[in-house]
């Protein structure tokens, strides 16, 4: 079976989570990144990195976030509890010799696969998450579409006015401002 990976396409979920974990960690490491399926994938004839229907529903990324060495822990924490609050999108994930999906309510229990998943995490989704890029609430800040806390400026916190640039990324910053990052003028719209 030879892939043809430029009709493939990674789900809209996979592209939405991809770009905030890209957006909170600018200069992480993408050496263990992949979605598309290598001929290790295609050999096994049942992974979600191989296209169905022209889509793949996997994501992986890779554990150095360039960061303190247990961030990627508390990553990988936010996403399960995703799942858990209810985002259907989410198939499973493993990561670091564990997988956590529905079938024990979101717990981690021990993977037992031929990757242990460490110098990765990987996320399946499921068919909703095809053409559902909507944000992922990693925060746990809503509940059913309502916001659970308020904001600093609904707070009255100030806030600073200009952004900067990290000139190693290309990357705005985030400063709270409005204009500076996607996630700021998501939030201004919510």
């Amino acid at each position: 079976m030879r892939l043809r990976c430029c009709l493939a396409k990674l789900c809209k979920a996979g592209q939405q989570l991809r770009e905030q974990i890209d957006d909170e960690f600018p200069d992480r490491s993408r050496k263990s990144d992949g979605w598309i399926a290598d001929a290790r994938h295609i050999a096994k004839g049942n992974s979600d990195h191989i296209p169905r229907d022209g889509i793949v529903r996997a994501l992986d990324i890779d554990s150095d976030l360039n960061a303190h060495p247990e961030e990627v822990f508390a990553l990988v924490e936010k996403i399960r509890k995703t799942a858990k609050r209810g985002d259907k999108r989410i198939k499973y994930i493993i990561h670091n010799k564990r997988i956590a999906s529905p079938i024990l309510n979101w717990k981690w229990r021990k993977y037992r696969g031929s990757n242990p998943h460490i110098s990765h995490f990987h996320i399946s989704f499921t068919t909703l998450g095809d053409d559902n890029g909507k944000w992922f609430d990693l925060e746990g800040e809503r509940k059913n579409g309502k916001r659970l806390k308020k904001s600093s400026r609904e707070l009255g916190e100030s806030v600073s006015g200009s952004s900067f640039s990290d000139l190693s990324s290309g990357r705005l910053r985030c400063t709270g401002n409005s204009q500076c990052c996607y996630c700021c003028r998501i939030a201004e719209h919510n």
